[in-house]
């Protein structure tokens, strides 16, 4: 092992290499920003990477990643930081993590051929504005997950992100059609149809689908640099409706039925203590009934989409006798067509048991699809929100959702004591079931979190203390219920450093064909060690 000064040395130098490419303002060696950078959503302990840097272009990207490792440094790529299950944080400090949002741009916008070719680092937001504001408004299938203020699209192809579109179009890896990879030696690997040497990005399946090997591999096998994805034509009609549900079977039930009916464009449940968040925050992402008032004035409605929807009446008490609330969008071209799709969804909710409510929710989230993310990552009064997830057949979808409220049940003296709440949200992506419990307790936000929110709220939590007998309470909680998805042959997104991919597998020659895929892309072991198990 080398000694204390020449790593010191060693690392000296490749910081003088490194701004020799990128300039001195896009390599970060400060405490405090090497720190921040390296702390992702998810409350364990990582490393601190020992620099950061922020490529411009794929060019850059490739020479940084040969100086790196090269170097013996592990390089870590992160997104916009949504992680929470330590997909970026480094797990020695011999790293160099990579903030990839310089590398912002949309390279190709082809609307003849239906795809679009981004840089990695580009938001869900501004590609989804970018596309909607064109002659023709077009979309990529899945468009993004509720953080795509944040959250960029190399993060969520390697973490297969669902939301917004999620109900007929499945999640983000379906939509990709290729990618550029930079290896860990600095080499540039293309997937898809632009490989071939007269080609075009148009197709995936050119050969084997070596694209599919990239998506969902939390970054483990190389660097995103840019990626490729299907486009369809905006949809010219969206409607909205909600149903409230007396129990969680009935309305997963409900769900499990639209689910195979494929006509729900987003499709999403919340139990009482959601719903209850929902009213103290005033229900919307920061834009409440103003945006209801504008959407309702015209048929133009959501950038140019016509929409028909009830406007809460009581104003923002209309989840306030509802246990569990489900919330629906249609999309389509005709809006006869999403009519039919809507009564469909109605009679399906009705034969349930449902009670039709106000249909504020989802039409404020598709109104401003991209807001502010306070709502999504913190209690209604600062405390911290930690998700974990199960992802099933839609067969499991109702005994499931019994044994999450069964679970909650049988910690509710141990949750009292320490004052830890619990939610839970429920979606499908096409015909796979999402389970996604939610734990809630105060404890110091820190720098990160607060970044991410509004000034005003920021400055009111900031001075939330450090709870770490709780904390270590809660983040138990949290592993009880993903050893009990596992248990059940649930399986996992946004897989990380979290979710014991390794240990869930049973089947010895996939496992050695995932070691040799690693071996072969990364010899040395230098891109992000620990994801999907592999060290």
């Amino acid at each position: 092992m080398r000694g204390g000064l020449s790593m010191v040395n060693d690392i000296n130098a490749v910081k003088t290499q490194l701004t020799r490419i990128l300039g001195q303002e896009n390599v970060l060696d400060s405490e405090s920003d090497r720190k921040f950078y390296s702390t992702d959503l998810s409350y364990t302990e990582g490393k601190v990477a020992q620099v950061v840097i922020r490529p411009g272009n794929t060019e850059e990207l490739s020479a940084c990643v040969a100086l790196a490792t090269s170097a013996d440094l592990a390089i870590v790529p992160r997104g916009g930081g949504m992680s929470y299950t330590r997909g970026y944080q480094p797990e020695k400090e011999a790293s160099m993590l990579i903030d990839m949002r310089r590398m912002n741009r949309i390279l190709d916008l082809n609307t003849e051929d239906m795809y679009v070719t981004v840089e990695a680092g580009c938001t869900w937001k501004d590609l989804y504005e970018e596309l909607m504001d064109g002659d023709i408004p077009v979309r990529t299938p899945y468009f993004g997950p509720l953080s795509g203020m944040y959250a960029t699209i190399g993060g969520a192809v390697s973490q297969n992100s669902l939301f917004l579109g999620s109900g007929i179009y499945n999640t983000v890896a379906e939509s990709v059609l290729g990618l550029k990879v930079v290896l860990a030696d600095g080499d540039v690997l293309q997937t898809g149809s632009a490989a071939h040497k007269n080609g075009t990005p148009f197709w995936r399946h050119f050969g084997p689908d070596l694209t599919g090997i990239f998506t969902a591999d939390t970054g483990a096998f190389g660097v995103k640099s840019e990626i490729t994805l299907q486009l369809i034509e905006a949809p010219a009609v969206t409607l909205f409706m909600s149903f409230g549900f007396d129990t969680i079977e009935s309305m997963l039930e409900t769900q499990t039925v639209l689910a195979r009916k494929r006509i729900c464009s987003e499709c999403y449940g919340f139990d009482p203590y959601y719903n209850n968040s929902f009213e103290k925050q005033g229900f919307t992402f920061g834009e409440g009934l103003t945006v209801l008032r504008d959407v309702a004035g015209t048929e133009g409605g959501i950038k140019g989409l016509w929409t028909s929807f009830k406007v809460a009446k009581s104003g923002k008490s209309f989840l306030k006798k509802v246990k569990y609330s489900l919330h629906m969008t249609f999309d389509s071209y005709h809006k006869d067509v999403a009519h039919k799709a809507l009564e469909t969804a109605r009679e399906v909710c009705l034969e349930n048991h449902g009670n039709e409510i106000d249909n504020t929710l989802p039409t404020v989230f598709r109104a401003h699809p991209f807001g502010g993310v306070r709502t999504v990552l913190l209690g209604s009064e600062g405390e911290i929100w930690l998700p974990v997830h199960g992802f099933m057949p839609l067969s499991k979808a109702v005994e499931m959702g019994s044994a999450t409220e069964r679970y909650f049940s049988e910690n509710k003296s141990l949750m009292d004591k320490y004052n830890i709440h619990s939610s839970y949200l429920t979606c499908f992506a096409g015909t796979e079931f999402v389970i996604e419990p939610s734990i809630y307790w105060h404890d110091e936000l820190g720098d990160f979190r607060l970044s991410l929110i509004e000034e005003e709220f920021a400055e009111k939590w900031k001075s939330i203390p450090v709870d770490e007998e709780k904390r270590a309470v809660a983040l138990k909680l949290r592993d009880g219920l993903r050893d009990l998805y596992d248990e059940n042959g649930c399986c996992h997104l946004q897989l990380g450093k979290y979710y014991p991919y390794q240990e869930m597998m049973s089947n010895e020659p996939l496992k050695k064909l995932l070691a040799g895929v690693k071996k072969t892309l990364d010899p040395e072991g230098h891109v992000n060690p620990g994801s999907l198990g592999l060290r």
